[in-house]
């Protein structure tokens, strides 16, 4: 499988980012629930009032059926037109995927793991077994 990764930017006015902000969690939960879907989380510039969806899915029929969803059709599309001032989006395949790594804090060696795409591992440290 190679994961399909689509970025949606915005860029809120004022009183559009504590509309979208009511949203987010919701918003990350029925992205997540949506079958196909890897990965999703969300970056914020906040002085900017900017907000980056990153979401990883398993081929472009798993993003079809976000778009499709409910929640996304009645509230974040209609929404985001209220809300934004800008928005940009963007789809990659993996062409590589290399080791994610964390150091740990109780020993300080670094712990690698695939795929680096992934927020879900490394889990443990593979010196001293610590959580990571």
């Amino acid at each position: 499988m190679t994961p399909l990764l689509v970025l949606a930017e915005f860029g809120c006015s004022s009183d559009g980012e504590a509309e979208l902000r009511a949203q987010l969690e919701r918003t990350l939960a029925e992205t997540r629930a949506t079958p196909g879907c890897l990965q999703a989380t969300v970056w914020e510039r906040p002085a900017e009032r900017r907000f980056l969806f990153t979401t990883h899915w398993t081929d472009a029929a798993a993003v079809t059926r976000w778009v499709e969803n409910d929640f996304h059709r009645t509230v974040l599309m209609p929404g985001f037109r209220r809300w934004c001032v800008e928005g940009a989006f963007s789809e990659f395949t993996l062409a590589a995927d290399h080791d994610r790594a964390r150091k740990c804090a109780a020993c300080g060696r670094w712990t690698s793991a695939r795929p680096g795409w992934s927020e879900q591992g490394p889990a443990t440290c593979r010196q001293c077994g610590g959580a990571l």
